[in-house]
């Protein structure tokens, strides 16, 4: 185990209009993809690419293209699609993966649309001010939350830590704090397993944050093959170029 920390281990609704499986009737992914909404909501209204973002989650290609400029895989981890993504020059890049793959014909309107009950979304934007050694702190375990996910723990009510530390994947150094809890929308959410990504790229100077969040397992399941597990962190982030492709 590189780094340690890491504690996890052990053995591995009905659609309101079926005609497109809508998020907000899926219990935890439909709550992370509103959280993850919160998150890329700033990049995606906030410098106006709202019209060429939906152009872009509008057809497969142009989803597959864009996820693929910023994550640089050759082939992604069984189970996920890509759900597109966007960057802005010298600003931000985002890209999202998601368990879900729309048909043929089906519209996918913004992030609350575009995931199942799996995901993945991993931004870089500007560094801003002390962020990084606010975040640092955060991931070494020496302050309890960090600003940047407030958004994210006003929904995500934490039950277990499951484990922190660092890795070496996808060309980085990614720091991870895994966590199982419920995500909290009008009510208790599904049962999910959250981990939290601060990749480190040397002298690159923005900033990358990433989530990946699945379903906890059934009881007594444990969390081998999960967000929390690192040797499965490490197999699912090494399908990727971290740093930019």
């Amino acid at each position: 185990m590189e780094g340690g920390g890491n504690r996890a281990g052990g053995a591995a609704g009905t659609d309101a209009q079926p005609e497109r499986r809508s998020l907000l009737g899926c219990g935890c992914g439909g709550a992370v993809a509103l959280v993850l909404a919160v998150i890329v909501g700033l990049a995606w209204y906030g410098y106006r690419q709202g019209d060429r973002f939906r152009e872009v989650l509008a057809d497969p290609e142009s989803r597959a293209a864009a996820s693929r400029e910023v994550l640089g895989y050759r082939e992604l981890p069984p189970g996920y699609h890509p759900m597109g993504g966007f960057s802005v020059p010298f600003v931000m890049e985002m890209a999202m993966l998601s368990d879900r793959e729309p048909g043929p014909g089906e519209t996918v309107e913004g992030p609350e649309d575009a995931f199942g009950r799996r995901g993945f979304v991993l931004m870089a934007t500007r560094s801003r001010g002390g962020r990084e050694d606010e975040l640092r702190e955060y991931f070494r375990g020496e302050r309890a939350s960090a600003t940047f996910f407030e958004e994210i723990d006003r929904l995500f009510a934490s039950e277990e830590a499951l484990g922190r530390g660092r890795v070496e994947a996808g060309g980085a150094e990614v720091l991870y704090v895994a966590e199982r809890g419920r995500m909290e929308l009008g009510g208790a959410g599904e049962p999910t397993v959250l981990t939290r990504l601060l990749v480190e790229c040397g002298g690159d100077s923005r900033l990358r944050t990433a989530l990946w969040f699945e379903p906890t397992p059934a009881e007594g399941g444990g969390y081998q093959g999960t967000p929390a597990d690192e040797a499965a962190l490490r197999a699912f982030l090494d399908h990727f170029r971290l740093c930019g492709s």
